[in-house]
C-alpha cells in the first residue's frame, strides 16, 4: 500500500470539484426532497473558493476536504442515477 502525498491530493481536488459542480447543476429533486436540498447546500459550500484548502492548509486538512468532496460527489451521483433510471455508478 502506498500513501497519498499532498501533491496527489492537490491534483485530485480540482477533478473531483469539477464532477461535483456538474452534479450541482443537475435537477436532483431538491424541490421535493429536503435531504437533497441539504446535500446541495453542502456541495455549494464545498466548491466555494473560501472553503478550499490553500498552500497553508495542513496536509490532513486537505485530506479531510478531499474526502468530504468525494463522499458528497458519490452521494449526489447515486441520487442522479436513481432519478434518471441509470445503472449504479
Amino acid at each position: 500500500m502506498s500513501t497519498s502525498t499532498r501533491e496527489d491530493m492537490d491534483g485530485s481536488t480540482p477533478v473531483i470539484l469539477g464532477h461535483l459542480n456538474q452534479l450541482l447543476d443537475e435537477d436532483l429533486g431538491a424541490a421535493e426532497d429536503e435531504d437533497v436540498r441539504e446535500l446541495l447546500h453542502r456541495g455549494r459550500k464545498l466548491v466555494d473558493y473560501t472553503s478550499r484548502p490553500t498552500a497553508e492548509t495542513p496536509s490532513f486538512g486537505a485530506f479531510i476536504y478531499l474526502r468530504d468532496a468525494v463522499h458528497l460527489t458519490r452521494r449526489l451521483l447515486w441520487i442522479y442515477t436513481q432519478r434518471n433510471g441509470l445503472g449504479a455508478p
